[in-house]
C-alpha cells in the first residue's frame, strides 16, 4: 500500500499545503545574521545540555558553561544537517510510489523544501559560530523499502522532529538564550510541526494496514533504532575539542539529560503507545534504552 491510496493523509497532506502557503519562512530574511553569534548569552537553555549539573558542567565558569553550549547548538545543528539528509531520501523514495495527483505528492515536495531551507539555516549558525563542523559520521539512509521498513523510517523521523521540537519550544521561549538560536529555533518550531502532522496522519492510517511479519518487524527494531537516532545529536569530537576528558561517556550516563531525552520523545511514545508500536510485550525494551519514564508499581 502506498500514501496514496490513504485518504486521511491524503486530506492532511491538501490541508498542509494550504498552511505552507499561508506561512513559510526563509532563514535568510526571518533570522538576523547581522547579530555575532558570540559568547553573550546561552545558545540553548543550560538543563538541555548533556553535560549540564554533572561534576564537569560544575567545574566550569559561567563562561565556559556559554561556550560550551555554544559548541553543543553547533553539534545539535550538524547533527539536524545528517537528519534532514536522511529525511529527504526517505521522502523522495516514497515519492516515486505516489500519483503527482494525490495531495500527498506536492505536500512531500514542500517538506523537502522546508528540509533543503533548515539545512542551509543549520550550515550558516555553524559557519558564523566558530565551531568545528560537527555531525555523525555514519552513512544516512531509510530502513528499507518494505511496508515494515517504511514504517520505521517515518518512525525514525518522527523522533528526531519531536525531540528537535521540544528543546527548540524551550529555546524560543527562554529569554538567556541568544536571540539567533531563539530566531531558528522559532522558525524550526512552526514549520516541523507541519512535518510532524504529516508523519502522524500517515503512520496511524498506515499501520493497521500492514501484515504481521511487517508489524513484527517494527516491533522488535523500533526501540533500538529509535535509541541509535537521537543518540547522534552527541558528538564525541565536541568533547575532544573542548578537552573535556571523558565528555562522551559522562554525558551519556547523565540522569539529568536522560530525563531530557525521555521528556523529549514523550510525544513520540505516547503516540507510539496508541497505535500499537509500543506494546506490552516490548515496553520494558524501551525503558531499558532510555526512552520512555519506567512504569511505577
Amino acid at each position: 500500500m502506498t500514501v496514496s491510496t490513504l485518504p486521511r493523509t491524503a486530506l492532511r497532506s491538501a490541508q498542509l499545503v494550504a498552511a505552507s502557503e499561508r506561512m513559510t519562512l526563509d532563514p535568510f530574511t526571518d533570522v538576523d545574521w547581522a547579530t555575532p553569534i558570540d559568547d553573550s548569552a546561552f545558545h540553548l537553555p543550560p538543563e538541555v545540555l548533556p553535560l549540564f549539573g554533572t561534576t564537569v558542567w560544575q567545574a566550569m565558569t559561567l563562561d565556559q558553561q556559554i561556550t560550551y553550549s555554544r559548541h553543543e547548538t553547533a553539534a545539535v545543528f550538524g547533527a539536524s544537517i545528517w537528519f534532514e539528509n536522511a529525511l529527504m531520501q526517505i521522502v523522495l523514495r516514497d515519492l516515486v510510489t505516489i500519483p503527482v495527483t494525490d495531495p500527498s505528492h506536492r505536500y512531500l515536495l514542500v517538506e523537502i523544501a522546508d528540509e533543503c531551507r533548515h539545512s542551509m539555516m543549520f550550515g550558516e549558525y555553524i559557519r558564523r559560530a566558530g565551531t568545528p563542523a560537527y555531525g555523525p559520521k555514519r552513512a544516512s539512509g531509510s530502513s528499507g523499502g518494505t511496508d515494515g521498513g517504511r514504517v520505521l523510517s517515518y518512525l525514525l523521523i518522527l523522533a528526531v522532529e519531536e525531540f528537535l521540537d521540544y528543546v527548540n519550544r524551550l529555546t524560543m521561549r527562554d529569554e538567556r538564550i541568544h536571540p539567533v538560536s531563539r530566531q531558528i529555533a522559532k522558525l524550526h518550531v512552526l514549520e516541523e510541526a507541519r512535518h510532524v502532522s504529516f508523519a502522524k496522519t500517515f503512520l496511524g492510517e498506515f499501520w493497521p494496514t500492514i501484515d504481521a511479519a511487517d508489524r513484527q518487524l517494527v516491533l522488535d527494531n523500533a526501540a533500538e533504532l529509535v535509541g541509535s537516532i537521537v543518540h547522534l545529536n552527541l558528538d564525541p569530537a565536541l568533547y575532544e575539542h573542548l578537552g573535556i576528558d571523558n565528555g562522551m561517556a559522562i554525558a551519556e550516563s547523565n540522569p539529568a539529560y536522560r530525563k531530557t531525552l525521555i521528556a523529549g520523545l514523550a510525544k513520540l511514545t505516547t503516540f507510539c503507545e496508541d497505535i500499537g508500536v509500543i506494546d506490552g510485550a516490548h515496553r520494558l525494551h524501551w525503558e531499558l534504552l532510555g526512552l520512555v519514564a519506567q512504569r511505577t508499581v
